[in-house]
């Protein structure tokens, strides 16, 4: 088969060069690894007709991709399914307005767990729930300024392009989970720096207050004593050298005295897992 000169110009999948063609790793089973991921394909399943659905993923293993492009408000991406045709793939996103990112930035700086997960790019289902409480929506979905242009002709919606083109981008989205940032409008230094902005001023006004911070550990109100026995540290009772209460018959953890902790495993608190291997280590 004869090439195309003009390489800038390319709509034929075959003129695409091997390296620079996308393939589905997830040949079986479901779409993408991480949980955010698996909720960006979902948010589609829910919509899609179950028949299309099939014929998309079938387009998305059996074919290849190319030029997936993200940008600060679009996704953009050619889609082969039949033929040789490349199908472009647009999506529009809606960026977050400063009000959006100054929430979304000030959440994250107030909570030690937040600051890690997004430090080290692990935005679990707790990480975008919490921001979900605050009015923050970090996956995009249809019918929240997510939208889809395909121009097959196909009048479904959406068509198997679209469909095919959300699981290569779910995919993509596992290699690099700062794109659900970047797609609102902020790089990932451009997100990491404001939260470090942020925290750096929390810190500074509490050292001129001349008050401790308050770890996000302790309920409110509750402090450690400056010098107390060691032993009395989960009573949270009384003032200087501390004595245990003793209950007879009641069986007292120690961890579920000092509250709810910043860290999850998934969606469980991670005073509550450990709560539960009390029995067998003691």
């Amino acid at each position: 088969m004869r090439r195309r000169k003009n390489r800038w110009w390319i709509k034929s999948i075959h003129d695409v060069p091997e390296e620079r063609k996308i393939r589905l790793k997830a040949q079986d089973g479901p779409v993408g690894t991480s949980w955010y991921a698996r909720d960006f394909v979902r948010a589609m399943e829910a919509v899609a007709e179950k028949k299309r659905l099939a014929r998309g993923l079938d387009c998305a293993r059996n074919h290849e991709a190319s030029r997936l492009v993200f940008r600060p408000g679009w996704i953009t991406i050619g889609i082969s399914c039949s033929g040789y045709t490349i199908r472009d793939v647009d999506f529009s996103v809606t960026e977050f307005v400063k009000p959006e990112w100054d929430k979304l930035i000030n959440t994250i700086a107030a909570d030690a767990s937040l600051t890690g997960a997004l430090v080290s790019g692990d935005f679990s289902e707790h990480f975008v729930d919490e921001l979900r409480r605050v009015g923050i929506d970090l996956i995009p979905s249809s019918g929240q300024g997510f939208y889809c242009y395909c121009n097959c002709g196909d009048h479904h919606d959406p068509c198997i392009h679209q469909i095919a083109a959300r699981y290569f981008i779910a995919e993509a989205l596992d290699d690099d989970p700062w794109n659900l940032l970047y797609i609102r409008g902020k790089s990932r230094d451009d997100v990491l720096n404001a939260v470090r902005q942020v925290k750096s001023v929390q810190t500074e006004t509490v050292s001129n207050s001349g008050g401790t911070p308050v770890s996000g550990f302790f309920p409110s109100g509750i402090s450690l004593p400056e010098k107390a026995a060691p032993t009395g540290f989960f009573t949270c009772e009384g003032e200087g050298p501390l004595v245990p209460i003793q209950r007879e018959s009641v069986r007292v953890i120690p961890i579920k005295l000092l509250g709810r902790s910043p860290y999850y495993f998934g969606r469980e608190n991670m005073a509550d897992a450990v709560t539960e291997l009390y029995s067998s280590i003691f």
